[in-house]
């Protein structure tokens, strides 16, 4: 009985700091590593079955697709494809930066926040590296080549330090601004970069299902053949995939770029028609330019910049830092539509190259959005302070108003207080005086009345009457005293009397 409540106490104690702090790091390098090996492996062997073919080479397909997850090229049969679709790769980014930004707080300094990086990144490599070992060991049975160890690790370390360091920065970046002294305006630019981005590349994929839309039998034409409802399903699910892919295509075409698909390429300009892969996908590229209008798209580019310098602008921040913060964004976003060009283009088979160039999209990307940002942030920056200086002279005199003193340059304002009324007590009137009386008449006059016998009640009336008449008299002193009050003067008019 001692042992059992000797065991229950001890569940009771809280685990030590220590211990909190691992589990998190462990979580951090293997949870979406796990789960992104365990999601592969249902689809390999899910797809193989399907497709009737032998699991033997399951497990070279497994480690190749965990590369292709990270961009890395491969080679089959003797064909190089260099072009990885980038839903997967976004999935993954989002799910290592949530992760990261679960396992930080705000409170969190420099250092533990480099182990959390540290953890993130070193969970893939040790996957990666078991990849390229497996790849070795299968290319005898599948027509695989093995990668650039090199290639294929710094691709690895390159997606997972930049997803984890996002998903940190997004939770302490702010503290650790505030910390290092760093400018009011450098917080600032992640939110209107990131909407901008967004934005961006939306139009993008918009200009893609707007192509499909109009090609759509081009599309279907593709889409048949003898594949069965599992080719079908496959080309579909790849033609998802690779979605995103065509999307940055597409804004890089609309911000008055180049994109090269095989031997076509378009621009708006100007549609070079060539061979194409064979992916539904691509089945919206058009192969003529229809009308001359296709100019007019470069207002997409000019709409996104404007509303960064709107978004820049609603940062009360000084004309200079607004500047600072719009070019900054602007910058960001060039260097996100290069990195995007990159890792979305490359060499597939004998169609040769299917992408944009990556600088050449960045840099567009930066002017489109600096120039018209610049513009409009100033324009907003510039009536949120003069708001805020007619706010801040509306209050400065309502508080002269208040203390009585009049504002500079302005007329003295003569207030006019309302009196209140005093408290007036009227007393009733005085009793009027007894009239004296007459003196007796001279003995033996007829005319005269019988003279008065005074009487005990007589003399009484006479005491309390004199009494009285001394109260009333010391009442009119008191009340001469007083000044007197004009019912007239009164503010409220003449004041209701008393009974």
């Amino acid at each position: 009985m001692t042992s059992l409540l000797a065991r229950g106490n001890r569940r009771d104690i809280p685990s030590r700091p220590g211990s909190d702090r691992a589990r998190a790091l462990l979580a951090v390098a293997l949870r979406p590593t796990g789960g992104a090996v365990a999601i592969i492996c249902v689809l390999v062997v899910a797809t193989l079955v399907s497709s009737n073919s032998d699991l033997a080479g399951a497990a070279g397909a497994v480690a190749a697709s965990w590369l292709a997850l990270h961009q890395v090229s491969l080679t089959i049969a003797d064909g190089p494809l260099g072009v990885m679709p980038l839903l997967p790769t976004a999935l993954l980014v989002w799910a290592v930066s949530r992760g990261c930004a679960r396992a930080v707080t705000r409170e969190t300094d420099l250092r533990e926040a480099s182990r959390v990086v540290a953890a993130a990144v070193a969970g893939p490599f040790a996957a990666t590296l078991v990849a390229l070992a497996v790849i070795a060991d299968a290319a005898a049975v599948t027509p695989l080549e093995t990668p650039n160890a090199f290639l294929a690790l710094a691709s690895v370390g390159v997606i997972h330090l930049g997803a984890a360091c996002v998903g940190v920065a997004w939770v302490v970046g702010r503290s650790e601004c505030v910390r290092l002294g760093a400018p009011d305006w450098v917080p600032e630019v992640v939110r209107p970069a990131a909407r901008a981005a967004g934005l961006l590349f939306a139009a993008g994929a918009a200009a893609t299902a707007v192509s499909l839309m109009q090609s759509w039998s081009e599309v279907g034409e593709l889409m048949d053949g003898d594949f069965g409802f599992v080719g079908v399903l496959g080309q579909v699910v790849l033609s998802v995939l690779y979605l995103p892919n065509v999307a940055v295509g597409a804004a890089a075409v609309l911000v008055g770029g180049a994109a090269q698909v095989g031997g076509t390429s378009i621009s708006l300009f100007e549609v070079v028609p060539g061979p194409v892969p064979p992916v539904p996908v691509l089945g919206g590229i058009p192969a003529e330019m229809v009308g001359g209008a296709w100019p007019v798209l470069l207002v997409a580019p000019v709409v996104v910049g404007a509303l960064l310098g709107r978004d820049c602008g609603r940062s009360r921040l000084p004309m200079q830092e607004t500047a600072y913060l719009v070019a900054s964004a602007a910058a960001g976003v060039g260097v996100l539509a290069a990195l995007l060009g990159f890792l979305a283009g490359g060499n597939v088979g004998s169609f040769g190259y299917v992408g944009v160039v990556p600088g050449v999209f960045g840099l567009i990307t930066f002017a489109w959005l600096v120039v018209p940002g610049l513009v409009v942030g100033a324009l907003v920056a510039r009536r949120n302070r003069i708001k805020s200086d007619t706010r801040r002279t509306g209050s400065a005199e309502g508080a002269a108003a208040k203390d009585g003193a009049p504002a500079d340059g302005d007329d003295p304002v003569f207030e006019v207080k309302r009196l209140e009324r005093p408290a007036v007590r009227y007393r009733a009137a005085a009793e009027p005086e007894p009239e004296p009386e007459s003196e007796p008449a001279q003995a033996g006059t007829t005319s005269d009345p019988a003279p008065r016998t005074e009487t005990a009640e007589t003399t009484a009336e006479t005491t309390s009457q004199s009494l009285s008449e001394t109260a009333a008299e010391t009442d009119s002193v008191e009340e001469t005293e007083t000044p007197s009050i004009v019912d007239d003067d009164l503010p409220n008019g003449p004041a209701p009397r008393g009974d």
